[in-house]
């Protein structure tokens, strides 16, 4: 395989993954579902978290059949990846695929926040820009970023209120939380790797 092959394994991964965040992002912020841009994450997801949520029912407003489906899509690229692009060890290649799905748990879960943190970013810096752009008018594409950041920006909105009811500083302080963690996430990659 190419560099062109890889390429687009990694980012139509990414945006599978994002799309199964996005939707679990909506659940959580209890979103209006009429919304055309949440109706087609809605309808772009719901063949595979429907089925599988009788399997795996949602904790609360926690859509764990998203959560599962998003871990999943990122162990199956790190399997292609690793058996395709890196031969593994022949110690790992003996222990069978169950303990190699184990092997690749944990970067699967760092894989999995650093789409997270990246998708995030893209959110608030599109917030930003919508709601400074709009005017204050409605459009659903700056509903859409709300309800699908709201989870985040509620916690922080109730310990730091707007400034005189309009200037929030919430998706600042995200935003800025975002940077550190992607970069300490960028420095723990790096030690690891040069160990």
């Amino acid at each position: 395989m190419n560099n062109v092959t890889f390429f687009l394994l990694e980012h139509i991964s990414n945006l599978l993954v994002m799309m199964f965040l996005i939707r679990l992002m909506l659940q959580l912020g209890q979103a209006d579902f009429h919304n055309p841009i949440s109706q087609f994450v809605h309808k772009f997801t719901a063949p595979v978290v429907n089925p599988l949520r009788k399997i795996i029912p949602d904790m609360g407003r926690f859509s764990t059949a998203s959560f599962v489906v998003a871990v999943a899509i990122i162990l199956v690229k790190f399997l292609i990846i690793s058996t395709v692009f890196i031969q593994l060890p022949g110690e790992a290649l003996a222990l069978g695929v169950t303990v190699g799905l184990m092997m690749k748990a944990a970067p699967a879960m760092g894989g999995l926040v650093m789409i997270f943190t990246n998708m995030m970013l893209i959110l608030f810096l599109g917030l930003m820009i919508a709601s400074f752009m709009s005017g204050g008018r409605y459009h659903p594409g700056v509903a859409f970023l709300y309800q699908v950041t709201r989870p985040i920006l509620r916690p922080i909105q109730k310990i730091i209120p707007p400034i005189a009811g309009t200037i929030d500083l919430s998706p600042l302080i995200v935003l800025f939380a975002l940077w550190f963690i992607q970069d300490a996430l960028y420095s723990l990659g790096v030690k690891l790797i040069t160990g």
